[in-house]
């Protein structure tokens, strides 16, 4: 995995919260009604309907997130800091030749699972510094190392095939895995909201055809977020992330949006 500190989704006990969080919503769903949606009768021959909706979009990839470690040695930590801040302004020149910025965690409003780790990706690191232990008998004076981990955005993933030469150049070492993401998450968070919407009014026809009544009109649209459906969303999205691409497969960026609809229904 990469070394980036990701959400805890990723570990055991993220996957543990999830089934308490699963199991907590499905004890506080009241009893005969349906998850997913709740109806409620206003008067004869009319009743609400609230839909809980999950809408998703993939997108290919606008930019890959990569992960550098930089290392430099000095007499003390003021020389290895300096050394350090020598080898990244290095770097970041020799990777602004290959169109390659410094990681940004400004990923729009989207609450997906992506966006969260985007967010966690762009935040600034800080160096960090060690002493080298030496034996006792050692008449070397030790030195103190550096390390700082910096994230960049790529293009495509062939210019991070071409900067790999820059950052071992540099002290720099690349993690294996890169992050597929998105430049523009708005418009692509919009388009799964209105998935969730369409996905909503199909559901909300099936109560009426039930009920013998018609969709009439949406009566409301909340974005607050279920649990339930917010954590079967993320997932879903962990899913993607994790899932091998195809070879020559294009990177596929997934969007989720979760919505409360509710809806009139009538004869």
């Amino acid at each position: 995995m990469v070394s980036l500190q990701l959400p805890d989704i990723f570990t055991k006990k993220g996957n543990d919260m999830i089934k308490h969080g699963i199991a907590l919503a499905l004890l506080a769903a009241p009893l005969g009604v349906p998850l997913a949606a709740q109806a409620q009768s206003a008067t004869a021959g009319q009743v609400s309907v609230e839909i809980v909706s999950t809408g998703q979009v993939s997108v290919p990839a606008q930019r890959y997130r990569m992960s550098v470690t930089l290392t430099a040695k000095g007499k003390d930590e003021a020389a290895a800091g300096a050394a350090l801040a020598a080898n990244r302004a290095r770097l970041m020149q020799a990777l602004a030749g290959l169109n390659i910025r410094e990681g940004q965690g400004d990923i729009g409003t989207t609450n997906s699972l992506m966006g969260l780790i985007s967010s966690f990706a762009g935040a600034k690191s800080k160096p960090s510094f060690s002493l080298e232990t030496l034996d006792e008998d050692s008449k070397e004076t030790p030195q103190s190392t550096a390390t700082e981990t910096l994230q960049f955005d790529a293009p495509t993933r062939t210019a991070i095939e071409s900067a790999k030469a820059a950052i071992e150049a540099n002290g720099g070492k690349l993690d294996d895995d890169v992050l597929p993401l998105l430049t523009d998450y708005v418009a692509p968070t919009r388009a799964a909201k209105a998935a969730a919407i369409k996905k909503a009014q199909s559901e909300a026809d099936a109560y009426a055809a039930t009920l013998g009544l018609k969709r009439s009109a949406i009566v409301k649209v909340s974005e607050k977020q279920d649990p339930t459906a917010g954590a079967l969303a993320l997932i879903g999205e962990l899913v993607t992330i994790v899932a091998p691409k195809k070879e020559g497969g294009v990177d596929q960026v997934t969007v989720n949006a979760s919505l409360v609809v509710e809806f009139q229904l009538s004869r």
